[in-house]
């Protein structure tokens, strides 16, 4: 689904505001990876962002669009992402763009709820009393992740597909991990290897109802064909 942002020019409140169009949330958040990596400095010093719908820029430095068109920078969103200009204030004329239905930032380091997106009731749980240290999915308690890009000084980033991330438990060193006979998900002491962020989102889902330590829950398991899921 279509996602937008605004960009305002950052040296004045009159020129230079754009509505962007990006093919979707996660194109937003690789084209703000392609910009702000780039080694096109005057694209790094010009742009900058403030939230997921949210940019500034200077022009004189570097004017947002030509990020689409400038080699080194985000020429391969030529093709998914559109910037369209808006009056300058003398004209009045502002797009409103739709808000979002899931406001929350996808930064490595911070912690979230785990949810489906199919059913945004089904959280990832993982009970106190676990002997077995399994996760689960359940409609009535929720459990906190640290999500975090494993390389290192990412810690702030907004995470994209294509990273290598680590979950674990906000309150002890425990990691999301996955037995590799049953494909349930488990917490241990080593985090799963290669798990993307992509594979959090689309590579987990729920199993068989059961119930533990007198909790209603159901089993999360880990599949190449999972579910969507978000932070929130």
């Amino acid at each position: 689904m279509v996602f937008y942002a605004y960009v305002k020019n950052v040296t004045d409140n009159v020129t230079y505001r754009y509505v962007i169009t990006f093919a979707s949330r996660a194109v937003a958040d690789e084209w703000w990876r392609a910009v702000s990596t780039s080694a096109i400095t005057s694209f790094v010093n010009s742009i900058q962002r403030v939230n997921a719908q949210f940019y500034t820029h200077n022009p004189g430095l570097a004017n947002a669009p030509d990020s689409l068109t400038t080699n080194g920078v985000a020429t391969q969103f030529l093709g998914k992402v559109f910037f369209t200009l808006e009056n300058d204030l003398g004209g009045r004329g502002l797009s409103i763009i739709p808000p979002l239905d899931n406001s929350t930032e996808n930064i490595s380091g911070n912690s979230f709820f785990i949810r489906s997106k199919v059913a945004p009731y089904d959280y990832w749980y993982y009970p106190s009393s676990n002997a077995t240290n399994t996760v689960y999915v359940s409609r009535t308690e929720r459990t906190r992740f640290t999500v975090s890009r494993t390389n290192t000084g990412t810690s702030g980033t907004v995470m994209i597909g294509s990273d290598n991330i680590a979950i674990a438990l906000t309150t002890v060193n425990l990691s999301v991990n996955v037995n590799t006979v049953t494909g349930q998900v488990i917490l241990s002491p080593a985090p799963l290897s290669g798990l993307t962020f992509s594979a959090l989102l689309s590579n987990f889902m729920v199993g068989p109802s059961l119930v533990e330590n007198g909790e209603n829950v159901k089993e999360l398991l880990y599949t190449e064909n999972g579910e969507q899921w978000e932070l929130a």
